[in-house]
């Protein structure tokens, strides 16, 4: 095959290595390669118009000024033998022979037809937690401390987003500063070694210019007003100065304190003028400060706002606004901000994306309210603090929560994680079957319906199918899909019923939140999610008890919908292993159909406490004691399932000290916890009962209550 490139005054010597183009022919030439099909590059104007030979012609509209070709866009088109590679720049022509590459290995070079590549969204991007000095404790940080450190993760890493069509790279830190410089005013507000500090600063280079080679930008992004001890002591203060959130004299004399208003200019001019590949930055007005929206605001301005300004340089800018005011930060920073590109973060379903893809908390909280959204535009915070071991992937949730984005004032997204960083597979025992090194490797079919569909949401299901049956064999292709998104759709189903917003407050995958294991009770008391249309457990239980019917999802259709999704998730898993070809008996084929296993045990334990807790809903409220007898019942049905999860769990992951629930993740260690519910429905009273039991509470005090000894015990 003949590959001519377009000879224009961008490329008289030809694209440079590092090119995101060189990048995109390098995986199309690979494809071309491994179909047996052998290639030379020429250039544009050798080309002598022979439409009988076979070949791919790149020319760039984009650098045209009649180009009405969007950014980051290409058009394909098939002429006889030839392929029409038109694009609008180059990470354009990069998508467009990434596209090629993959139809040739996914359908064979015969399937490429006409196609057209246009970005829905603008902005297609990532969070990434940096693990040092992070705001929570917990395995995920410390495993990771080592890999990102390493070149060769970031080169895979930030390879495989470009890949999938992300073009936003942001890197989160409480204080990354210490480790990314010496500031020549404040020299000693560094525990590094000059050796080390060079060390550090190759790993962020290669982050942010390999990024910028492959068309994706880079942020840093800062939750503000936190230093550590050494920071402290260089500035000449008391090392106490540093003391986290939990003290908010502290903070207040921290956010007062004009050295370290002072530090943070200089640590920012400091920041640009060493990394010209860094692309952006981002802050927020509410982490560790305090007042009103316009004191915390006006801490951001005499810092971030205050140093761009005086460097002059309009570096692109996330301002985020939880726990503050979207008004505030457009009229005090927004507005001031030298360039164009600034945008306000807001979470988008707060920590739980696998919830419902319509999220109501923009209207619901008023987010934009007397706010100008015309003048600001907002890039939404996904989070997936719902799972982070076991596979997971829904092409259709993930399109239409996609599709849901699309709003005038929304640049895009970025997604991940604040408990959890995809880097180092830390989880995974060293198994045979294990042949991947990094998290996003195991993890690769969610980040890729995230990217993709951030770029074409209307890409069909067959797409996803023959993804996965190049990587699992023809016979198993559709099978690992169908597990995967039924167990997201699991997960979706309990969180809309069972509503907690953030991440430390709730993980659905484990059921674990801060304070332990989350019980029976937890389920029959915690309301659904806002906005949803879901009907939590206690209002279907007063549904149930009035003899009324509902076209909503209530907890009876939601309890049925997880049974469902167990039965087909049993079923699939043994299809599964029925099918799988001598080929891929091993590998990470093997790993998946215990996920998909482990799945359906979940699943199965959902279904039966999600019931047991509408059953004792409705004793509660009717006193009908065959209600609590069914939930006993279901609860010691559910200790089965819970054994077959923890078991097939322990076969091949190890257990981990979560970030922010600050729990260990394991199922084993909580089956005693499953089996006190059956105790605890036991000992279950209804309404009535409780309620004359506050009345003789509050008549004669704690002593005089019946429980008084047993719960002075316990």
């Amino acid at each position: 095959m003949l590959i001519y490139w377009d000879r224009l005054r961008h490329f008289e010597k030809g694209p440079a290595p590092d090119d995101p183009i060189c990048f995109g022919m390098r995986r199309f030439r690979d494809a071309l390669d491994r179909a047996g099909i052998r290639s030379t590059v020429l250039r544009r104007d050798e080309f002598v118009g022979d439409e009988s030979v076979r070949a791919l012609v790149l020319t760039f509209a984009g650098f045209r000024a009649a180009s009405t070709l969007p950014a980051e866009s290409y058009q394909i088109r098939v002429r006889n033998q030839v392929i029409y590679l038109n694009a609008s720049d180059r990470v354009g022509a990069m998508y467009g022979l990434l596209e090629l590459a993959e139809i040739i290995t996914l359908e064979g070079y015969d399937a490429i037809t006409d196609r057209d590549g246009t970005p829905f969204l603008e902005k297609r991007g990532i969070k990434f937690n940096w693990p040092f000095e992070p705001f929570g404790e917990g395995d995920p940080f410390r495993e990771n401390e080592k890999t990102v450190l390493d070149i060769e993760f970031w080169r895979a890493y930030i390879d495989f987003l470009a890949e999938n069509r992300y073009n936003l790279l942001s890197i989160w830190s409480m204080n990354p500063f210490e480790m990314m410089f010496r500031i020549p005013k404040y020299p000693d507000t560094t525990p590094y070694s000059d050796v080390e500090l060079e060390r550090f600063r190759t790993v962020f280079d290669f982050i942010f210019t390999h990024a910028k080679n492959r068309g994706i930008a880079t942020y840093l992004i800062t939750w503000n007003l936190r230093i550590t001890p050494t920071i402290a002591r260089g500035l000449g203060l008391p090392e106490q100065t540093a003391i986290p959130a939990s003290n908010r004299f502290r903070q207040g004399l921290r956010q007062q304190e004009p050295l370290i208003r002072d530090y943070f200019r200089e640590a920012i001019k400091t920041l640009v003028r060493t990394y010209p590949n860094l692309t952006g930055l981002g802050t927020s007005n509410s982490e560790e400060l305090i007042g009103s929206a316009e004191e915390t605001e006006e801490w951001v301005t005499d810092t971030y706002l205050a140093a761009i300004q005086e460097l002059n340089v309009p570096l692109p800018f996330i301002h985020r606004t939880n726990m503050s005011n979207g008004l505030v930060a457009q009229k005090q920073f927004i507005e001031k901000y030298p360039g164009s590109e600034k945008m306000i973060s807001w979470k988008y379903s707060n920590a739980h994306m696998y919830s419902h893809p319509h999220p109501k908390f923009e209207e619901l909280w008023g987010a934009w309210n007397n706010m100008d959204v015309t003048k600001t535009r907002v890039i939404y915070t996904v989070r997936n603090d719902d799972f982070q071991t076991l596979r997971g992937a829904d092409p259709a949730f993930v399109s239409e929560y996609i599709r849901g984005m699309k709003k005038s004032y929304v640049a895009g997204f970025y997604w991940g994680a604040d408990g959890y960083v995809w880097g180092r597979d830390f989880q995974h025992v060293p198994h045979t079957h294990m042949d991947w090194k990094y998290d996003f490797e195991r993890h690769f079919l969610q980040f890729e319906t995230l990217g993709r569909l951030g770029y074409q949401p209307d890409l069909p299901r067959e797409h996803w199918v023959r993804v996965c049956r190049h990587r699992y064999g023809d016979a198993c292709g559709e099978l690992v899909l169908r597990g995967l998104e039924l167990g997201v759709r699991t997960i979706c189903s309990a969180s809309r019923l069972h509503w907690v917003d953030y991440d430390f407050q709730w993980h659905p995958e484990s059921l674990l939140t801060t304070f332990g294991f989350h019980t029976v009770q937890h389920f029959i008391d915690t309301p659904s999610m806002p906005g949803s249309g879901t009907i939590s457990v206690q209002d279907t239980a007063k549904l149930i008890c009035e003899g009324k019917e509902t076209d909503a999802e209530d907890a009876r259709r939601v309890i049925a919908d997880i049974g469902s999704f167990a039965r087909e998730l049993a079923l699939c898993a043994s299809d599964l292993d029925a099918a799988i070809e001598p080929e891929y008996r091993g590998g990470d084929l093997a790993c998946v159909l215990e996920d998909i296993r482990a799945w359906a045990r979940l699943a199965q334990y959902y279904e039966l406490k999600i019931s047991a807790a509408l059953h004792l809903a409705v004793y509660q409220l009717s006193g009908n004691e065959k209600e609590k007898e069914i939930a006993v019942d279901e609860l010691e049905e559910a200790v089965g399932p819970w054994r077959e999860l923890a078991e097939i769990w322990a076969a091949h992951y190890m257990p981990y000290q979560m970030g922010r629930v600050n729990q260990t993740f394991g199922y084993s260690y909580y089956t005693d916890d499953v089996r006190r519910d059956i105790e605890l429905a036991r000992r279950m009273k209804t309404l009535r009962e409780l309620a004359a039991e506050h009345s003789v509470l509050a008549e004669g005090g704690f002593e005089s209550h019946p429980w008084a000894l047993d719960l002075d015990t316990h």
